[in-house]
């Protein structure tokens, strides 16, 4: 419970310019903690509170990231209004993101959105089916990879902030989840260039599952993807 080593790295990324966040959720987690006290034990473990039980030391991540994925005990709601909270009573910027699943409305995440405010959301485009990366360029495009119901949602004001960004997410490797979502880098590439240049004010970027991934791969899934958000950048 005690990882000096990550807390170095921590502070090592962020003098690079990297934003920490710590996920918490899962496939198959559940919380049953009230939401109060979790809220108040993740800022003092990991932020600007205090606590003798710190696992990064000084560290101080940059926020927190929502990915739950079955519906949880603990009112994830009022969680997250409590950390915005928290949040302000700081000496630095933090971030509140979410992960949902790519079918619109998220089972899980979709009332979070809605009632609280969220800076960014990484949208799983992979494991769902129907909604996957893969569904790219097919003749019911965009329908079938359906960012734009998401863009649709942003437009029409349905989330609590209204300037929240829309990341879309994708499996780094055939074995990073279901293989049938997976696409190739350029492939990849390719989607994110014509959702950047039809969406700019909703489009994030892109989120990839997971760094081991991302930056085993060959080639490069990580580079090729920051190469093609370059490309179409203003």
């Amino acid at each position: 419970m005690h990882c000096s080593d990550m807390g170095r790295d921590i502070k090592h990324c962020q003098s690079k310019g990297k934003v920490i966040l710590l996920s918490i959720g899962g496939a198959t987690a559940q919380l049953n903690s009230d939401a109060a006290t979790f809220s108040q034990q993740v800022w003092d473990l990991f932020m600007e509170g205090s606590s003798p039980y710190r696992p990064f030391d000084d560290a101080i991540i940059d926020g927190v990231d929502l990915d739950f994925e079955q519906s949880s005990q603990m009112n994830i709601i009022q969680f997250a209004n409590n950390m915005n909270q928290l949040f302000k009573s700081g000496t630095r910027k933090y971030y509140l993101t979410a992960a949902p699943q790519c079918p619109y409305p998220d089972a899980n995440l979709g009332n979070l959105l809605a009632q609280a405010h969220v800076d960014m959301a990484f949208i799983q485009f992979y494991n769902s089916g129907w909604c996957d990366n893969s569904k790219y360029g097919l003749p019911h495009w965009p329908q079938s990879m359906n960012y734009y119901m998401w863009e649709a949602a942003w437009r029409n004001n349905s989330f609590a902030n209204p300037s929240m960004k829309l990341y879309v997410g994708a499996t780094a490797g055939q074995n990073a989840g279901n293989p049938s979502s997976y696409v190739s880098p350029d492939f990849f590439a390719s989607e994110l260039q014509e959702l950047q240049g039809n969406y700019t004010d909703s489009f994030g970027g892109a989120m990839l599952w997971d760094m081991s991934w991302a930056y085993g791969s060959t080639p490069n899934y990580a580079a090729s993807t920051k190469q093609a958000l370059m490309r179409g950048s203003t």
